[in-house]
């Protein structure tokens, strides 16, 4: 990581894995090098978004899980609903079993 808020702290900026430019101070060649941008001109700014982007990855990551969770437990679920709406084929199970697979499936 880098941190500059003149012209010449550009290329360093661009180069670095994570550039951090300064919001207030800093000049707008680096703002646009830069990949993260203080907008309070604190370095503890820095720690704090990194704290807040790593809880961000593991809520979208979590998320991501729940919504692959749901699918994979609801496509079978409705799969012999759409047959029989499509194809007429008949329900193979009745309502109370299909209600029982859905709770055993959601615990």
């Amino acid at each position: 990581a880098v941190t500059g808020d003149g012209v010449n702290d550009s290329p360093a900026l661009k180069k670095a894995d994570i550039g951090v430019a300064m919001g207030i101070a800093g000049s707008d060649v680096s703002k646009q090098a830069a990949d993260m941008i203080l907008l309070d001109d604190n370095f503890a700014s820095i720690v704090t978004g990194s704290f807040l982007s790593t809880l961000g990855r593991l809520i979208f990551d979590n998320l991501k899980k729940s919504i692959a969770y749901t699918l994979t437990s609801n496509i079978p679920e409705i799969t012999p609903f759409l047959l029989f709406i499509i194809a007429n084929i008949p329900l193979p199970l009745g309502t109370v079993t299909i209600l029982c697979i859905d709770l055993g499936t959601d615990m």
